[in-house]
This record gives structure tokens, C-alpha cells and sequence, in this order.
């Protein structure tokens, strides 16, 4: 391409036999057919520009409007803080599942649960070999430690039990990471029902296999290997393997009352409320909860704060004055960030399902909708008064749940992408379950939902036959965020307009490319013509000089 500042030589000859300013005819007879063109094509390269840069603006404050929002949510208590007088034995907290109330009482531990844990025998490497054998375990209750012959007996609590299969190359490291594959989680917890680890007791090495806590989750392993099955613990081939710690339950005594739990993290002795048992005491520990709606007050005067900034910013790219287009924003007009808008505004009045006495909505807590689109939080005493009259629309602000009505149906799990907040009521006939009334699948005590609006629920249920309610509720908060993320997220709506953007700023410079070269043709073209016609007249000034000079000579 040949530059339009660099033009041949040919240039300098120009306007010498007719005098024209031909440069400046040249100048203006390319810019009357590329002006128009160019000035187009410039005007959208500082549009797409300034789009990429404004969306990747508004992407930034969202982004921090969306870590602000997890913040509250983080450090909010719903209200209420749990104390302990003594944390070294144990600690009370809000669990955030349900609300929580106003507590208290005085405890005494006696004893922590523990895991049964049993270890195999010792080995010079665990490199060593485990011989081939059939090793199974399943889980329940001894009556008593099975002995060498001793005909205790052992109940299943109806937990999956698991079986693997060492060959005679199988290594005690191969043998770990086989039964922790093999593991499953019945109780769908997040632990799964054994953990094998190996310990070095400084001389040699053994396979630990440890249960999960409580009296009712002992294991009992068969070992089918002839002559040496030396990984049983069972009333047949004995208890080969060594017990170190038994399977015992939690007991300790509140207000007077003797309790036991299975595990040391208790979050069904108060609802709202998670009580871990860290030690044993020998005198009694007060437990306490505590309204403290101030924290709930700062963090909806925090939110209100943030959420108008976000919109005052937004805002600003999106003003327009159809009298003076110097004054429109940089996105006026814009349906991407008219979307956002909308989705913010909607946000104020929409209703959050799954708690109980609701829907609830953002204005039961004071909270109101200006005409501009913001909030103002006018109205603080309405939070006390809705607070103290129905916790549930202070826990729909801030923290989702799922919770049972019922002691014997207690809520395990949920899909994020699957659940549909509301109420489910439950129904337990026989053995058979359905929520919400979709039919479950049955695994051990828990039942699973597959299909339907409860779809991916997950309960553990105590009782052949019973009622009850499951409430699953996703917070203002968490359904803000949701809709954030469907512009934050990396192949959102936002990242594709910008996406877009570039690739139109890309076009365009491959459309001021051809431009440039189009300019540098017409230079050309009309330099060549022009010094043509610059020859030819000087040509004929030569001639007429010559005639001019051989009349003079004549006179």
C-alpha cells in the first residue's frame, strides 16, 4: 500500500506548466469520495472502544457489588449469637439452616462420641503385600467385642456395606486406596462410611480403618482368606484385627436432661442452633443465645448502600438527552445494559418462596423502593417488630435452608441447579416415600427425589410411617446473585458483548485497511492523470514560446 504522506515524485512536477494548485485539487477531489467513509468508519471504532470499555466497567462493579453481597451473607447471624462459657468444651453457634431463638441452659459433657477404629497387621514396608482374600465390611451395632469364637452378635443399621478383592500382588498402599474407593457416603454427609489410612508406629506399618462416629456405625469385616484371615473382625474367623477406639455415642446433660448423639456436632437439640461438644467437663457450662439485631440492621443499611451505587453507576452509562447527544451516556440505548437494570429493579419486589408463613419480600423488613429505582432502608423498627414477630422473613433475607418439620425426615441435601424453592410436604407409608407428591428412590434411610419442582432433594428418614413438612428456601441475597451471574459468569452476557464488540472493532480495522488502500489508489490515479495533463501543457507553453520568439525574429 502506498502511503497517502509518502506520494511518488511525480508530485513535484505537478502545477508547473499550468500553474494549479494540483496538489490541493488532488487532495480534494480524494477526500470528496473517502471523507464520508472514513469519518463513518471512525466514529464506530470510538463507539466499539468505548462499548468494551464500559462493559468491562459496569462487569467490575458488578463483581464487586456480587462479592459485598457474599460478605453479608457471610457475616450475618440472623439476629442472634450463640455463646459458650467455656469454649474449650464446647462451642454454640448459629448453623444457618434455621432460625434460631433465644437460649439459656447449662451443660455437662460426660463423654465425646467416637469412631470405631480398628487396626490390621504390622508390616516391615507398605510396600508389603496383603496375600489375595475377599475382604467385606459392613456397619451396625456389636452386642458386645467379638472374640475368637465368642458368638456376639452384630445388628446392620442399614448402611452399604463394601467388599474388595487384593490379589496375592496387591500392596497394603493398593489395599487403602481399594477400600477408600470402595467407600460410599449412606448418609450422604460428606464423609464417607469407612476411611482406611496407614499408620507408622515407628517400627512397622498397618492398615487403619476407621467408622464413622457413633455406637451404631461398628464395623464388622469378614476376611475369606483360608489359612490367615487376618483382616477379619467377626465372630467367625475373630477379631484379628485390633480395636483401638470403640464406636460410643455422645452423652452429656442440658438443663438437667441426659442426652446421647452419635456425633459431637449437634444441630438438632435447638433449632438454629449447632452445639459441639469439644470435651469433657466436670462442672456445667452455660450455653446462650442472644438477640443482636444490630448486625442484622448494618447489614441491610450495607446493602442498601451498595445496591444504589451499582444502580447510580449503571445509571450513568445509560442516560440520554434527545436535545443534546453530548450529553448522552455511553451505552444509551443499550438493551444489554437496559436488561441489567431491569433485572436490579425486579429484584426489590421479588418473592422468595420456601420459608415458613411466607412468600416474604424485601419490603417486609423496611426496606422500600424509591421512584428513581433505589432503596432506602426508612424504616428500621419494622425489621425489630417482623423480627420479633416471625424470624423466618429476617432468615429469607439473608440465608437459604432446607428444613423438616419433623424429627424423623431430616433434609440431607439439594440440587442448586434442580431444586425449586418451596414447601414440600412429606408423606411416608410403609416404607414408601414421596415429596411434594414426586415418588423417591430408597437407599438405606435416605430417600432421593429424581423429577418434579423437589427434584435432587435428598432426606433422611427415621420412620416407617410419618408426615411432615420440608421447607427449601433461597434468600433475596442468593436470587441476587443468581441473576448477576448470568452477566458475570466467563460466557455471560456481558463477556459476549464484549466478546462481540472486538470482533466488530476487528472488522472494522480490516474495513480502514482496504479504505487506506482504496486512498492510496485514488492518490495514484489522479497524480498519474494530472501529471499527464501537466506535461502536455507545458509541451504546448514550449511550442508557443518557440513560435512566440520566431515572429520577433521576423519583424
Amino acid at each position: 500500500m502506498t502511503s497517502v504522506n509518502n506520494r511518488p515524485e511525480i508530485l513535484t512536477k505537478l502545477g508547473v506548466g499550468s500553474g494549479l494548485d494540483t496538489t490541493a485539487l488532488i487532495e480534494a477531489l480524494v477526500n470528496a469520495e473517502t471523507e464520508g467513509v472514513k469519518e463513518t468508519l471512525d466514529n464506530k471504532e470510538i463507539e466499539y472502544k468505548a462499548q468494551i470499555s464500559a462493559f468491562s466497567q459496569i462487569k467490575n462493579n458488578l463483581k464487586v457489588f456480587n462479592d459485598n453481597l457474599q460478605i453479608i451473607q457471610d457475616n450475618n447471624a440472623l439476629g442472634y449469637a450463640g455463646s459458650s462459657s467455656d469454649k474449650t468444651v464446647a462451642t454454640f453457634t448459629v448453623n444457618g439452616n434455621q432460625a434460631a431463638q433465644s437460649i439459656n441452659s447449662s451443660l455437662t459433657v460426660s463423654s465425646l462420641a467416637t469412631a470405631h477404629t480398628l487396626t490390621g497387621p504390622s508390616l516391615s514396608s507398605p510396600s508389603s503385600t496383603v496375600g489375595a482374600r475377599q475382604i467385606s465390611i459392613s456397619f451396625g451395632t456389636w452386642s458386645a467385642d467379638p472374640t475368637q469364637g465368642g458368638g456376639q452378635s452384630h445388628t446392620s443399621n442399614g448402611m452399604s456395606s463394601i467388599t474388595v478383592n487384593p490379589t496375592s500382588t496387591t500392596t497394603l498402599l493398593q489395599l487403602r486406596d481399594m477400600i477408600n474407593t470402595a467407600a460410599t457416603d449412606s448418609n450422604s454427609d460428606g464423609e464417607q462410611d469407612v476411611l482406611a489410612t496407614i499408620l507408622y508406629d515407628g517400627s512397622n506399618y498397618m492398615l487403619s480403618l476407621k467408622s464413622q462416629f457413633g455406637a451404631a456405625n461398628e464395623m464388622k469385616i469378614t476376611d475369606n482368606h483360608a489359612s490367615s484371615p487376618v483382616y477379619a473382625y467377626d465372630t467367625t474367623d475373630g477379631a484379628q484385627l485390633t480395636q483401638r477406639v470403640a464406636g460410643t455415642n455422645a452423652s452429656f446433660t442440658v438443663d438437667g436432661i441426659s442426652m446421647t448423639r452419635p456425633s459431637n456436632s449437634i444441630d438438632d437439640l435447638y433449632a438454629g442452633m449447632t452445639l459441639d461438644l469439644l470435651a469433657t467437663s466436670s462442672s456445667a457450662v452455660t450455653i446462650k443465645s442472644e438477640v443482636d439485631l444490630a448486625s442484622a440492621r448494618s447489614a441491610i443499611t450495607d446493602f442498601v448502600t451498595t445496591y444504589n451505587d451499582v444502580l447510580k453507576s449503571l445509571e450513568s452509562y445509560r442516560e440520554s438527552d434527545p436535545t443534546d447527544d453530548e450529553k448522552n451516556g455511553l451505552l444509551a440505548g443499550d438493551s444489554l445494559l437496559r436488561s441489567i437494570m431491569t433485572e436490579m429493579r425486579r429484584s426489590s419486589a421479588t418473592p422468595i418462596n420456601g420459608y415458613e408463613g411466607g412468600p416474604y419480600y424485601l419490603s417486609n423488613l423496611g426496606v422500600k423502593t424509591m421512584r428513581d429505582g433505589t432503596l432506602s432502608f426508612a424504616d428500621p423498627a419494622m425489621l425489630d417488630r417482623q423480627f420479633k414477630n416471625n424470624a423466618e422473613s429476617l432468615r429469607s433475607f439473608f440465608k437459604d435452608q432446607i428444613i423438616s418439620d419433623n424429627t424423623d425426615i431430616i433434609p440431607k441435601r439439594y440440587s442448586i441447579a434442580d431444586t425449586k424453592p418451596g414447601s414440600y410436604a412429606v408423606s411416608v407409608s410403609s416404607g414408601t416415600a414421596t415429596v411434594g407428591g414426586v415418588s423417591t428412590s430408597q437407599s438405606g434411610s435416605i430417600y432421593t427425589v429424581a423429577s418434579g419442582d423437589p427434584n435432587g432433594i435428598a432426606l433422611e428418614i427415621n420412620s416407617s410411617n410419618t408426615t411432615g413438612t420440608v421447607h427449601y428456601g433461597r434468600s433475596f441475597i442468593t436470587l441476587l446473585q443468581d441473576k448477576l451471574e448470568t452477566f458475570l459468569e466467563f460466557n455471560g452476557l456481558i463477556s459476549s458483548k464484549v466478546d462481540s464488540a472486538n470482533e466488530r472493532l476487528s472488522e472494522l480495522a480490516q474495513k480502514q485497511a482496504n479504505l487506506e488502500d482504496r486512498i492510496a489508489s485514488l492518490y495514484s490515479r489522479y497524480e498519474t492523470q494530472y501529471a499527464a495533463m501537466e506535461s502536455t501543457i507545458a509541451g504546448l507553453n514550449e511550442t508557443s514560446s518557440l513560435l512566440e520568439n520566431a515572429f520577433k525574429r521576423n519583424d
